[in-house]
């Protein structure tokens, strides 16, 4: 049986301490997208038609309030958006308000935390969780390899993501890794830590509202210095599946690793009509590295990157 993500050693965060104001701007984009009745994979393709380049991801971002475009180039995509939604002049951007407060007038804490944690726009939700579980040993640890299966359903959301790593300590005394989760889109139901291979479930914190999850995987022993160990988990995506809402899985890591491989199986219902492999910076930006990936006739596509890292791996696709 699945391990359920709250549970006796498990805390979630009251979501009354998180800023509950509404973004205008972003239930107004969000609202200008339903009516339309356009993807984001749709949106964005109408916007490289224009010479404006936008990642899917930064759309949805901006439709779920988690960021803001504020940057020149992302202004300008703003007002062509206004133009292909049907939303008037300043249908939008007048709804942005002054720039966040960045600088000294908004200070970026230092976060340790586990590999695939979320981006920079989290930093004081980040620390919020991570201040529940110990992190004192996970930066001892070196990632040797990393192989992420991804299933996905029929309607293509994913139903489980099944995870194995590779570790090496580089002191004694390492006893424990830590899992971070983003559902990327805030409200999406957070997955069930399923199977655990040579580790247990340690304590959970869990940010629901936010979408964000951080857990502790207690291995069997501390490891001596140099000792290698594997621990493999699973996380089930229980009804209603999680939405692969910009059709990509990827992984982010802040240290380099020799091997990550993400396979990504799709139903045999419901293949993609295109797949690619993807990189990018830790802080997003267009991606780089894309290489058209084809998916095999058992409906598998894969990505694999050596000696990599810091940055962003993935795999994002376009259906038929």
């Amino acid at each position: 049986m699945p391990t359920p993500v709250v549970g006796p050693e498990s805390r979630v965060r009251d979501p009354r301490r998180i800023d509950a104001d509404s973004d205008p701007f972003a239930d107004a984009l969000r609202a200008a997208i339903r009516a339309k009745g356009l993807s984001l994979e749709r949106i964005q393709h109408k916007l490289r038609a224009r010479g404006v380049a936008v990642s899917i991801a930064a759309l949805s971002y901006w439709q779920s309030g988690r960021r803001r475009p504020e940057r020149p180039d992302s202004l300008t995509a703003v007002g062509h958006l206004e133009e292909i939604l049907e939303v008037g002049a300043g249908g939008l951007s007048t709804l942005l308000g002054p720039p966040r407060p960045r600088g000294k007038a908004r200070p970026r804490p230092r976060v340790s935390g586990p590999e695939g944690w979320v981006g920079e726009s989290d930093y004081a939700t980040i620390a919020e969780l991570l201040a529940d579980v110990d992190t004192s040993t996970d930066q001892d640890l070196t990632r040797l390899s990393l192989r992420d299966q991804v299933e996905l359903a029929m309607d293509g959301s994913t139903r489980r993501v099944r995870s194995r790593q590779v570790l090496r300590a580089e002191r004694a005394g390492v006893d424990r890794v830590l899992l971070g989760y983003d559902t990327r889109l805030p409200g999406d139901p957070l997955p069930v830590i399923g199977t655990l291979r040579s580790c247990r479930l340690g304590r959970v914190s869990a940010d629901p509202r936010n979408g964000l999850m951080v857990a502790e995987l207690l291995l069997d022993r501390p490891l001596r210095r140099g000792e290698r160990t594997a621990v493999e988990y699973e996380l089930i995506h229980v009804a209603p599946h999680h939405p692969t809402f910009d059709n990509t899985h990827s992984r982010r890591f802040r240290h380099p690793v020799r091997e990550y491989v993400l396979e990504v199986r799709y139903d045999s219902r419901c293949r993609p009509a295109r797949c690619e492999q993807f990189t990018t910076g830790l802080t997003g930006g267009e991606p780089t590295d894309v290489r058209e990936t084809p998916v095999d006739t058992w409906g598998y596509a894969y990505a694999v990157a050596l000696d990599f890292g810091p940055g962003v791996v993935g795999l994002r696709w376009e259906w038929a």
